[in-house]
């Protein structure tokens, strides 16, 4: 008895151990689960397509003529079929629209023009579920002279008395007018200045008269900020586009700027100065290190729920070492990456050298371990195709999808989009002087040959669709095996892989006018792009420029005019009959992938009646 006794009492005793033993491992896997489910995704922008949408004119859901939040919603698998994964929207909060959105009176409030809260959740909702991501504008230069922060600061109500620019005029003059404090221009026109009555002073205005520059020294005023990024995080969104940074703090002793001509008796345009006390302070870098901060925090916090890095985005046209600033340091981190306008500032053809120039600046002046990124167009530039040409819109957007890190697309650049002329009475656009419309970036969105290119179904949209819609479509370029929808398509595809994502780059001037460069990690595929940047034929010899190339390689990309379709195998060395050749204005990407099919060389078309010993 004793002897079963104790038998079944080591039995028990080794049972109990083995259920601890199997909790314990139980746990230990729960944790391994839970630390693989709800780990930080703090990578997922480094190799991301980021796509601008310009609501207004991406695609109008109620037949009012402007694009709204739903009509978004309802083109989501666009970007499914083209591998698209971030969206970054135009200002839709609440605006009188007097610059398209950009004069914004409420930041936590949806524009009725563009739908309502419930949209915009909707929006996020069907969103995450395809696994895509969005990023807002947060225009905080200025707001709206309609918002109520602003009439409450001519009221000198607290806290709002100082959140926006107010200095006392200089003097006054023999009419008992107050005159300016200082020579500082708008960029939209005329003085940055505008007398107040009721508040008895001058505040600051950089862009248009009604929209009112922040102070953003006052403490108050950023905490206000804080709160309005927090209220869009909460509801999901993945970071923010900081519109007009470098505008973002002036001189405290608001001193005159000097002329970029002494000789000059008369300051016209803001572009008579030298703007060294209105952009570029350090203080805005600053600034912008606070509110890194605050979206760090809040990406760890409990709070996040999606367990998400939360990016921000700096836009400012200015020179490299100021851009290159927003970067900051392993010890002092500001933005997660500024916009590169390398390619949105080509007005000119420009040769191998001058290319790989615009390339390089960039790697070779960003901080260690930064992001790169790649913008040609957006609502402020003249597309691609209208500043140089359209065969140029494929070498440049092949040139940026293969280049290391973020493709940042405009609307309608998956087509080919080109601006149209806008007539004086449909114009929508108070900038620049009144001088240069920037509408023609801004047309609706070219859906299918149906009337206003499917934008709308109101007879006249807000501003006119392209008169090509009927042959640059979306739905006519899907179904062409060689369009720029489908060239796009492919990209995107071939980004996906390692190579791309971790590889190496290298570039390599082939000659004159021929550029090329590479993307190569270990034993991986290699992926070499190719450019004929100039207006002739041009014979290719990759071997000698770049070295240890198979004998014949895949092309895996074409522009719509090379000639080359997916698939054909071409030779790195020329030997006539076999020339490696390309049309003008022309781009290439090849492959050293095992070839999965016999190969069909395609040589260019090279002149019959040219001597072979010629070339």
């Amino acid at each position: 008895m004793i002897l079963s006794f104790n038998s079944s009492a080591q039995c028990e005793k080794k049972d109990r151990n083995m259920f601890i033993v199997h909790f314990k491992l139980l746990t230990i896997s729960l944790l391994i689960t839970a630390g693989k489910s709800f780990s930080l995704d703090t990578d997922w922008w480094k190799h991301t397509i980021l796509y601008e949408i310009y609501v207004q004119s991406f695609k109008d859901s109620n037949g009012d003529g402007m694009g709204d939040i739903k009509g978004i919603t309802n083109k989501l698998d666009h970007f499914v079929d083209l591998g698209i994964e971030t969206l970054y929207l135009s200002p839709f909060f609440l605006s009188p629209m007097l610059d398209s959105g950009y004069d914004v009176s409420s930041f936590t409030e949806i524009n009725p023009l563009f739908g309502t809260m419930d949209d915009f959740n909707e929006l996020m909702s069907e969103m995450k579920r395809r696994g895509l991501k969005l990023i807002c504008d947060l225009v905080i230069n200025h707001s709206s002279d309609e918002h109520p922060w602003f009439r409450k600061s001519i009221e000198r109500i607290d806290p709002y008395t100082n959140f926006y620019v107010w200095v006392d005029p200089k003097g006054y003059d023999s009419k008992r007018q107050p005159i300016i404090p200082n020579n500082w221009m708008s960029l939209f026109g005329g003085s940055a200045w505008e007398w107040n009555e009721k508040r008895g002073q001058f505040y600051l205005h950089q862009f248009a008269i009604k929209q009112p520059d922040f102070n953003l020294r006052d403490a108050e005023l950023k905490k206000e900020i804080k709160k309005i990024m927090k209220f869009w995080l909460v509801r999901g969104v993945a970071g923010f586009r900081l519109d007009a940074t470098k505008h973002f703090i002036e001189d405290k002793y608001f001193r005159d700027e000097p002329l970029v001509d002494p000789n000059k008796t008369e300051i016209t345009t803001s572009n008579d100065l030298k703007h060294i006390y209105t952009t570029d302070l350090w203080e805005s870098y600053e600034f912008i290190h606070e509110l890194r901060d605050f979206t760090d925090q809040y990406t760890a916090g409990k709070a996040n729920r999606q367990h998400l890095e939360r990016i921000l985005v700096p836009e400012a046209y200015t020179d490299v070492n100021h851009t290159m600033a927003y970067y900051g340091t392993n010890d002092y981190s500001i933005a997660h990456f500024p916009f590169n306008f390398v390619f949105a500032t080509l007005y000119k053809f420009a040769n191998a050298t001058l290319y790989d120039h615009r390339i390089l600046e960039w790697l070779k002046y960003m901080p260690k371990d930064a992001t790169p990124n790649w913008v040609a167009d957006n609502h402020d530039t003249v597309r691609t195709g209208s500043r140089l040409c359209e065969e140029y819109m494929d070498i440049v957007t092949i040139t940026m999808m293969m280049l290391p890190g973020i493709a940042c697309i405009y609307y309608g650049q998956e087509i080919g989009m080109t601006n149209s002329k806008v007539r004086p009475d449909q114009r929508q656009d108070p900038n620049n002087d009144g001088a240069i419309s920037r509408d023609g970036e801004r047309l609706p969105m070219q859906w299918d040959d149906t009337m206003n290119s499917g934008f709308t179904s109101k007879y006249k949209p807000w501003l006119p669709a392209h008169p090509n819609y009927w042959q640059v479509n979306v739905e006519k370029q899907k179904s062409q095996e060689i369009s720029r929808y489908n060239i796009f398509k492919a990209l995107s595809q071939i980004r996906k892989r390692k190579t791309m994502k971790i590889g190496d780059f290298k570039s390599y001037i082939v000659s004159e006018w021929v550029y090329a460069f590479t993307r190569s990690y270990r034993r991986y595929e290699t992926y070499i792009t190719v450019l004929n940047l100039g207006s002739e034929i041009e014979l290719i010899n990759l071997h000698d420029v770049i070295g240890k190339l198979p004998s014949t390689m895949q092309v895996v990309v074409a522009s719509v005019n090379a000639g080359y379709v997916k698939g054909d195998q071409i030779q790195s060395t020329p030997k006539f009959p076999r020339l490696f050749s390309m049309r003008p204005l022309s781009a290439i990407v090849l492959t050293t992938r095992a070839q999965t099919k016999p190969p069909i060389f395609r040589t260019q078309p090279i002149d019959p009646r040219i001597n072979k010993n010629s070339l």
